[in-house]
């Protein structure tokens, strides 16, 4: 097997991790606190790795290298200090005007970072799998942080330290509350609903049944909703399902996260929920005979969108308790106050 080859199976297996929301026990500490001699303030934090990292204030130049972490830039009103992204950073729109100095966070630029000098490097986890790479980057004199804006259990922690770095504490508080107000409303609707009043709920990633077990984000997120996901008690975060293992649970709904080709197309949203409809041996499940098969964008499931796509499963599952909220309203409402108005053509199909 070749390096390319082995390096393009690392970066999936990296990938399947940080998509299906990895837990870390982390919290912020310290800071800021006098570093380096009089009146040079620091913030020091444990990141999504379980590294502690010190960074010096104020930052004024970043480098993100992942694409949910320059959203919460931008929504933080901090997009000014990016001075380079990764090729997956493409919204908002602003964000183009910034030189791309990687791929992903895998595959960094290092010459290229290194003779921009930027004050912080946020990445992804991956990052921390190229340890020359980060090395470099580190070795350098440059503040590296890495988090996972998937991983829903943190996302708040990860916007109150960045609110902390970036000396913008009460924008962040108010993302904070804005997520909390949607946990609570959608925990105070589901908590008195049975057992056998939930809905069994087969989740499909983009590869055909490839599904969210313990420990995952989609099994944490089905669970918050009101659902029962019926890989719940696989002790693996992205077990390959067996067609007749499916079959047998017979699930009332599927939920089908939209390839990368798909994302943002209407018509390719609709050819991927067809070929699920489709399948043979999915013919008499209950989601299927019913049409209860939805295809999801999941940036509605990451950083400040991550209550967008917990209303939106919780509205498949109990439609009843939720009929009077509209999630698709309330993510152009949240687009339009932190992004502009800017939108892609479809992001959760069909509408519950």
């Amino acid at each position: 097997m070749g390096r390319k080859s082995i390096m393009a199976i690392v970066v999936v297996a990296i990938a399947a991790i940080a998509i299906a929301g990895a837990i870390y026990v982390l919290n912020l500490q310290g800071g800021p606190s006098q570093t380096g001699g009089q009146g040079v303030k620091s913030v020091t934090l444990t990141d999504g790795t379980g590294r502690n990292v010190t960074v010096k204030l104020p930052v004024k130049k970043i480098i993100s290298l992942n694409s949910g972490i320059t959203e919460l830039l931008y929504a933080l009103q901090c997009g000014d200090r990016i001075i380079a992204r990764d090729r997956n950073s493409n919204f908002p729109r602003a964000v183009l005007d910034k030189p791309v100095v990687a791929g992903s966070s895998y595959d960094p630029n290092v010459e290229l970072i290194l003779q921009m000098s930027p004050d912080l490097v946020l990445a992804d986890n991956m990052l921390f799998y190229n340890q020359e790479a980060l090395g470099k980057i580190e070795g350098a004199g440059i503040a590296v942080i890495m988090e996972n804006v998937s991983n829903v259990t943190r996302i708040k922690t990860v916007i109150a330290n960045l609110g902390r770095i970036l000396e913008c504490e009460d924008k962040a508080n108010e993302i904070i509350g804005f997520i909390e107000k949607y946990e609570r409303l959608v925990q105070e609707r589901v908590k008195g609903v049975p057992e056998s009043g939930k809905p069994l709920v087969y989740i499909e990633w983009w590869a055909p049944w490839q599904s969210f077990g313990i420990g995952s984000a989609g099994n944490k997120i089905i669970y918050d909703a009101g659902g029962i996901n019926i890989a719940g008690e696989i002790n693996k975060r992205a077990p390959i399902l067996s067609p007749e293992f499916v079959v047998d649970k017979n699930p009332d709904i599927i939920l089908r996260m939209a390839p990368a080709d798909a994302v943002g197309n209407l018509t390719a949203f609709e050819a991927v929920r067809n070929e699920i409809l489709s399948r043979p041996e999915l013919r008499g499940v209950k989601a299927v005979k019913n049409g209860k098969v939805y295809v999801y964008d999941p940036v509605i499931l990451e950083g400040l969108r991550y209550p967008i796509g917990l209303l939106y499963w919780a509205k498949c599952f109990h439609p009843n308790l939720f009929a009077d909220i509209n999630p698709e309203a309330l993510h152009a409402q949240l687009i339009q106050k932190y992004f502009g108005g800017e939108s892609r053509e479809v992001y959760f199909y069909p509408t519950p």
